[in-house]
């Protein structure tokens, strides 16, 4: 009687998220207000069993799309002082001077250069930096959630030929700060691979933001400490939308392993929340150091029981490449600007119609249908 109940809930459970469109982002909060309790407080383990479905599909289908598939290509998006500027690999090569740093992020599924997401870490970096690179990937992420997965590929290879210009051109690519969210993690890895293997060299530095962990629980394509220099990787929804072991040089946990936020209260359903933490903390950390302050663990277990007694570290933006191992950090309420959770295009993560190999009927992106980039691209 027991497994039919939990059978019949998590049927439930799928329908309601097979009725859910990706947009808009509060999608989630509404399916938990009237889902059923035993669906609400296990949705948790419903999403890693609905992930699960991915880790089925053999790994050489999956990651089978070549540096091939790029045109009609992601642009990357320049911002400074001058405002914001769209432009090919060539273009924003030219434009990188040898003494300067390059930083660049990488949005996640359904992330958009105008979302709430690339706005708190473009302006919170541009306190830091003279100008910030956005790779633009709607053309390769807003689709279903497989298909999106399977374009890493080819936005690693984009990626990977602006940094060969660079390379070409005398510019260290140690200076190089790669800063992933979600999908946009795996992105920055496979990237920093990709030079190593074909350049000699290796990245400075990624920053990986709550890596996205269906289709990467396992596997060659994901993010590891071996991708650049110092890789730091923020958990911050571990188990479920992230991936929950260490995968860097430091890898910081937000309230523990499969601990809640203090931030997300109150919500039935708090998984996008718990997602969005890791580039709210890492956004705070640009303007203030202290803001993302954890103690190092010394164990696993130290870890899961929220034991960890290590000295007290900086970490996110002004994260040292000497801190080394896994650290927790504990949110306070408050501690740290607050940023406006409804206008996120990165979640329903699980929504069954996403997930298909083929985009949207329509293709319809965020903010333009057909953008064009074309009258600012140099």
């Amino acid at each position: 009687m027991r497994r039919s109940r939990k059978a019949a809930a998590l049927a439930l459970a799928l329908a309601l998220l097979a009725a859910a469109q990706p947009q808009p982002p509060d999608t989630l909060a509404a399916i938990g207000a009237i889902l059923p309790p035993f669906v609400s407080d296990h949705f948790d383990e419903l999403v890693k069993a609905a992930s699960a479905s991915c880790e089925a599909i053999p790994q050489q289908l999956l990651f089978s799309r070549g540096s091939a598939a790029l045109a009609p290509g992601a642009p990357l998006l320049r911002y400074g002082r001058g405002g914001r500027r769209a432009l090919t690999p060539a273009g924003a090569a030219a434009r990188v001077r040898r003494g300067d740093a390059l930083v660049l992020y990488v949005p996640g599924w359904w992330n958009t250069p105008a979302d709430a997401s690339s706005r708190a870490l473009v302006t919170a970096l541009l306190t830091k930096h003279a100008a910030v690179h956005l790779l633009d990937t709607r053309l390769f992420f807003c689709r279903g959630y497989v298909t999106a997965v399977s374009n890493i590929i080819p936005l690693s290879h984009m990626l990977f030929n602006f940094f060969k210009r660079l390379h070409k051109s005398g510019y260290p690519l140690s200076s190089i700060h790669i800063i992933g969210f979600s999908l946009g993690a795996h992105v920055a890895g496979l990237t920093g691979k990709l030079v190593k293997r074909n350049l000699n060299a290796t990245v400075g530095r990624i920053t990986a933001l709550d890596p996205a962990r269906p289709c990467f629980a396992r596997g060659e394509y994901r993010l590891d400490k071996d991708d650049a220099a110092f890789v730091q990787v923020i958990h911050s929804s571990t188990g479920v939308l992230g991936i929950a072991e260490p995968l860097g040089h430091a890898d910081v946990y937000v309230n523990g392993v499969g601990g809640k936020h203090p931030e997300c209260a109150g919500r039935s359903i708090s998984l996008e929340c718990d997602h969005a933490r890791a580039w709210q903390l890492y956004s705070a950390s640009a303007m203030n150091e202290r803001s993302l302050m954890g103690r190092r663990c010394a164990s696993w277990d130290e870890l899961q029981q929220e034991a960890c007694s290590g000295r007290e570290t900086v970490l996110g933006y002004s994260c040292s490449p000497s801190a080394q191992g896994m650290f927790l950090f504990k949110s306070q309420e408050g501690s740290e600007p607050q940023f406006r959770q409804r206008e996120l295009h990165v979640f329903n993560l699980f929504n069954l119609l996403s997930w298909p190999f083929r985009g949207w009927q329509s293709t319809q992106l965020p903010e333009t249908s057909t953008p064009n980039y074309n009258n600012k691209m140099a």
